[in-house]
């Protein structure tokens, strides 16, 4: 009997309890810093060095010049042994002008 009372007013609580439902409110995570600090300045431009631009441009256009000399030996069947590394080099010279010209 003790049971059945117990099993009872644990329902009748349970019933008149109120229901707290828990609202989730989502929010967006804070901004990354949007303010730079006040004493903090923009990074220095990079030194422009018109001596080695002209350098590298020369070099690009001797072995681009050479390349294609290569091919029409890659066509008669022989292969340069140098030609894969011209082409790196060509690709590297390229990239770094663009980015000095760039700037």
């Amino acid at each position: 009997m003790s049971r059945f009372i117990l099993s009872v007013s644990i329902y009748f609580v349970m019933l008149l309890a109120p229901v707290q439902r828990h609202k989730v409110i989502l929010q967006p995570p804070p901004p990354a810093e949007t303010q730079r600090a006040s004493g903090a300045e923009a990074p220095p431009k990079k030194h422009f060095d018109a001596v080695q631009v002209q350098r590298e441009a020369r070099e690009l256009s001797d072995l681009a010049r050479s390349i294609p000399l290569d091919v029409e030996h890659v066509n008669k069947g022989l292969m340069p042994k140098d030609i894969v590394e011209k082409l790196k080099r060509i690709e590297k010279l390229s990239k770094h002008l663009r980015t000095e010209v760039a700037f």
